[in-house]
């Protein structure tokens, strides 16, 4: 993740990433086949350690827990990975289908349930727009992260949460 963060990922080298791990770099192709999967990989399981998730019994504690969590991963090294990434998207189709696989569908995925458990215990309304809510947290924290010259702090992902997704909600 580093070695990502710090060249981006056209510069990312299997050589720089053994140096960096003080390993071989035939230690690492054993693993990786690519540089491509090892990034993606990275990513995933970052990811999956460090955001867990809440059922914590309502929607709004749900929501604000996970993407509190998942706004600390993206100011950590994850998300100068995901940054060195982003700008290769468009011209690396593979990495941007991995990409969206590996680490933006798990998270999509994870509000849409959030949600559902809304949905059930009556606290969201079945026409309520979930997947339109999801994209827009997805797209607030990202947004905040890369393009504001604000940070992307607790403070910013409670008013996205209470004062634009949790109103959309209750439509």
């Amino acid at each position: 993740m580093e070695v990502l963060a710090q060249v981006g990922y056209r510069a990312l080298t299997m050589d720089a990433v053994a140096a960096q791990a003080r390993a071989g770099k035939a230690t690492i192709y054993r693993r990786w086949d690519s540089k491509l999967d090892l990034v993606i990989d990275t990513c995933n399981e970052l990811v999956q350690r460090r955001i867990p998730e809440p059922d914590l019994g309502s929607v709004a504690d749900d929501l604000g827990e996970f993407l509190r969590a998942f706004a600390t991963l993206l100011t950590g090294p994850v998300g100068k990975a995901a940054q060195a990434l982003v700008g290769e998207l468009p011209h690396e189709p593979e990495l941007a289908l991995k990409f969206r696989e590996s680490f933006l569908l798990p998270q999509r995925d994870v509000l849409r349930r959030i949600m559902e458990r809304g949905v059930r215990r009556g606290e969201i309304g079945p026409n309520a727009p979930i997947d339109t809510v999801g994209e827009l947290a997805g797209a607030g924290l990202i947004y905040r992260l890369m393009l504001a010259d604000e940070p992307l702090d607790t403070g910013f992902v409670d008013r996205l949460l209470n004062e634009a997704l949790l109103p959309l909600l209750k439509r």
